[in-house]
């Protein structure tokens, strides 16, 4: 099994082949060995013993006079630097990873390039050598962020890279003598201060890993030089065809050293905290700072209040505690807040919003961190105002940012009344706690927040409230805050019950818009049939699949795996391999399934134009009779939201529409429509089918990678949209259902019948229906409120009693005779109670519901899925879905 501290070891042996450069030669660098860390060194101080890590020697490049230099300002300097020396600048890209499902946020400045296809990684890039000024978003952090003078959420991680070496490229001769050039002419520094530590860098599974030197000067690490040379697997490793150079400059530390101010955050954010200390009447002490500032190297704790390692630190440095309460403190709160709105900033813009499931939890714990800091220390701060100010500094590098700042303004103030309705149930958990002197555990503080959305920083503050200490682990933030790789899972193989070893990919004629074929058969096992070629589309994508029929038999469901479509008969039926057979589509379904496919399109568009950019499709489903799509929204939809909607994607219809499919590949398209494409999560491959809807002036209205069936050519048959309903499923995501097409006809056929009936109950004429029953529906709709709130407490009983009972393994799989609305809000109950369970809950009908709270390890589709056969006492399949945290549907039995 490889580690970094084995590899680290082996290319130290060979010192010469993997980290000796011609620079260090001619400049006179000599290698030696950290006294304290035993890390081999390169330096040009011959005296020299320490390595220059922060944790060994204090911030030596703090200034009593620091110089003056605006972030963009001192971007452009260190841009023209690369452009001068053969690198092409090109634009940051978003925040929020939608080209690597496996990573929610960009973490580093080499993830721009990354493409991960069938479990690895290749690189897509327009130009070679680049610099990027990529903004990335880091969690482990952030209790020191604030604190110890360098740390961040949001950091710009200005990439240089070079590929494909020795093919195209540099290596390390080049790397090292450009680094050594920027840090001495644009920051400098003598050569003497000058450090270049040997290291590994890997990626988390070691696929890809390589030598690395980390550059460090006056007690800070500036930037690490990556030279990815070799890749693993299957327990063997191999140097890579093309290697790349993966150069990331912090810039926040570069601004940092450049301008000698007594933090990172001074250096970043000048006119930020000049407005919070004007507007908010606090006097930062300077003065008392400076005694900190340099030694706060050694800082890098995850405890954020009162940590021993901060009150040692204080009372060597003669530090009185009142100072280090009533100043240093909220100093550090008042650093933090920038950053924090800085992340929100980017997040938002990115397409994340706070939210209590993936990456936009840890934007919801940025602002509650935010709102705990204005409540402790009396900090009256406009949220905003820094947002307007961020923007402003920050337009000459990221030309998009900002768009959508009333959003984040809606954004802020919803976010600011949830945690003011939490606060007070919050606060008598709290002091329950303390009541009863109960220390709080890593496991116990992570569902204290995901259930009530209470923070360590409020545990804190309370327990001071009180005069009581209450130690909060040291792993606390990095426990409850969502790691890096959490955007999309990697889905599970279907069993598909018949084995398809050897089998060539079935031909796909259904994207030429087959009806039929007469294909042969290349396996049968009972009701599965695999054929040479077919017209049925398989399901995918949230699409339903096509039905019909294969000579006499009908055709009930079609599935791919690895690209065989497997075809399931309604009853067995033993086909002879090489016989040849007679295929049809049942045409009638299959176009109100184009029409719900296409309809989904113009519902996003409809919805991002509506809403802001934010609301990106999280999921669909489309089915013959209707569809869903799930929307990303800070707050429930409105009735107006919704009308506005629907009006602007049949507006859209009205005025024309053109549908149509290209096959490009992945850098083309992405580089022509952007990273919306990947709308619904869609996985990218290195060829994609990327669908247009244009209005009839050409104009763009949507484009994204989808393999389903749309309406080309026949775009009339669409005919209208209608919104029937929507509902939240879980915090941040809506789900809309609608209709249209034929489906959109009869939904409108079945209201006007409901609208006869109703007009023969009141004795009154269908046109004058409303006036005859306002009233009685005024009564029913009074009625029906009453009914709701006893069921809402009848599920809170029903919930407790659930808890009390028979657990295994926090899995709870019941039966109870309501409806699947009672049964999810029954199921909600019990996940709040207990964040640790995983409810299914069904009906005589077998309507189920699956609910996975947010501690409890378990993916609801999964499970319910995993239970279909033992909910139904025999095979069944589930008609419906979901996510991790709720799935429903209707259990059928095969």
């Amino acid at each position: 099994m490889l580690s970094k501290e084995d590899l680290r070891k082996d290319f130290s042996k060979d010192y010469k082949k993997y980290y000796s450069t011609k620079l260090f030669e001619s400049e006179g660098f000599e290698r030696k060995q950290c006294s304290i860390c035993g890390k081999y060194f390169w330096t040009a101080d011959h005296e020299r013993t320490l390595c220059g890590d922060p944790s060994h020697e204090p911030y030596a490049f703090i200034k009593g006079k620091p110089a003056k230099k605006s972030y963009a300002g001192f971007w452009k300097e260190f841009s023209e630097f690369f452009k001068d020396n053969g690198h092409e600048i090109i634009e940051s890209y978003p925040v929020v990873s939608r080209w690597r499902p496996d990573l929610y946020f960009v973490i580093a400045g080499i993830q721009d390039f990354q493409r991960l296809e069938n479990g690895k990684i290749s690189f897509e890039y327009n130009a070679n050598p680049l610099l990027v000024p990529q903004m990335c978003m880091r969690f482990s952090d952030v209790p020191n962020v604030g604190v110890s003078g360098r740390h961040f959420t949001s950091f710009m991680m200005a990439n240089q890279t070079a590929f494909n070496y020795p093919k195209e490229g540099y290596w390390r001769d080049r790397t090292i003598d450009l680094n050594f050039k920027a840090l001495t002419s644009l920051l400098g520094i003598k050569k003497e201060e000058i450090t270049y530590v040997e290291d590994v860098w890997a990626m988390g599974d070691f696929s890809e890993f390589g030598p690395c030197l980390e550059s460090f000067s006056g007690g800070l690490e500036i930037v690490n030089s990556v030279f990815t040379q070799f890749e693993y697997s299957h327990g063997k490793t191999s140097e890579l065809d093309g290697k790349v150079v993966d150069v990331g400059w912090g810039f926040e530390r570069l601004l940092w050293f450049k301008t000698g101010e007594q933090t990172a955050y001074d250096a970043v954010f000048p006119k930020e905290l000049g407005y919070i200390y004007s507007s908010t009447g606090f006097k930062p002490d300077r003065n008392l700072y400076s005694k900190i500032a340099g030694a706060a190297s050694a800082i890098d704790v995850a405890e954020e209040h009162r940590s021993d390692e901060e009150e040692k630190l204080a009372k060597k440095l003669g530090i009185p505690e009142k100072d280090y309460i009533g100043v240093i403190k909220p100093m550090q709160a008042i650093y933090a807040v920038p950053d924090h709105m800085r992340s929100l900033l980017f997040g938002v813009s990115g397409g994340a919003l706070p939210s209590n499931v993936g990456g936009g939890y840890n934007l919801r714990i940025l602002l509650r961190r935010i709102f705990d800091f204005m409540d402790r220390y009396n900090l009256n701060i406009d949220l905003m105002k820094i947002i307007e100010i961020e923007v402003e500094g920050l337009k000459p590098i990221y030309r998009n940012i900002g768009e959508g700042l009333e959003e984040i303004g809606d954004i802020i103030e919803i976010e600011k009344r949830r945690y003011g309705e939490t606060k007070a149930s919050a606060r008598r958990i709290v002091s329950d706690m303390i009541a009863k002197n109960e220390q709080p555990t890593s496991d116990k503080l992570k569902i204290l927040y995901q259930s009530n959305g209470i923070t360590p920083d409020f545990i804190s503050s309370v327990a001071k409230e009180k005069g009581v200490e209450i130690k909060i682990p040291e792993d606390a933030y990095s426990d409850i805050m969502v790691g890096d790789f959490v955007g999309g899972r990697k889905k599970k193989d279907e069993e598909i019950g018949i084995d398809l070893h050897g089998l060539k990919p079935t031909k796909k004629l259904y994207y030429d818009f087959a009806e039929d074929s007469i294909s042969t058969v290349l396996k049968s096992k009972g009701n599965m049939v695999v054929l040479d070629q077919s017209p049925f589309y398989p399901e995918g994508g949230g699409q339903e699949a096509d039905h019909g029929t294969i000579g006499e038999e009908r055709v009930v469901e079609v599935k791919s795996a690895n690209g065989v479509i497997v075809h399931f008969l309604e009853k067995k039926h033993e086909f002879k391999d090489g016989e040849k057979v007679r295929c049809k589509v049942n045409m009638e379904r299959r176009l109100r399934l184009m029409a719900h496919h296409t309809a989904t399109h113009l519902i996003s568009a409809a919805a991002r134009k509506v809403l802001g950019q934010h609301a990106w499709q999280e999921g669909a489903k489309k089915s013959e009779d209707k569809a869903h799509i799930d929307i990303a929204h800070y707050e429930r939809l409105t009735e107006k939201q919704l009308r506005d909607i629907e009006d602007t994607a049949n507006d859209f219809i009205v005025r024309g529409i053109k549908v149509s499919m290209d096959e490009m590949d992945r850098k083309s398209a992405e580089t022509k429509f952007g990273f919306s494409i990947y709308q619904g999560h869609g996985v990218p491959a290195s060829m994609l089918r990327i669908v247009k809807i244009n209005d009839m002036k050409g104009n763009l209205i949507d484009a994204e990678a989808c393999g389903g069936l749309h309406l080309a050519g026949r775009e009339s048959d669409i005919g209208l949209i209608k919104i029937i309903s929507s509902y939240r499923i879980h915090d941040g995501i809506d789900r809309i259902e609608f209709v249209a097409g034929k489906a959109a006809v009869d939904y409108i056929k079945g209201i006007e019948s409901q609208i006869r009936r109703i007009a023969d109950i009141a004795g009154v004429e269908p046109g004058s229906a409303g006036k005859g029953v306002e009233d009685r529906i005024k009564e029913l709709r009074e009625v029906k409120d009453k009914y709701e709130k006893l069921e809402d407490e009848m599920a809170k009983v029903l919930a407790e009693r659930m808890i009390e009972g028979k657990r295994e393994n926090n899995t709870i799989i019941a039966k109870l005779d309501y409806d699947r609305k009672m049964l999810r809000r029954i199921a909600t109950e019990v996940v709040k109670y207990n964040s640790k369970a995983a409810i299914i809950l069904y009906n005589g009908s077998l309507d189920a519901v699956a609910i996975a709270g947010p501690a409890s390890g378990k993916n609801a589709a999964e499970l319910l899925k995993a239970n279909a056969n033992k909910i139904a006492g025999r095979s069944a399949a589930l008609k419906g879905g979901g996510s991790e945290r709720i799935a429903e549907g209707r259990i059928e039995a095969g």
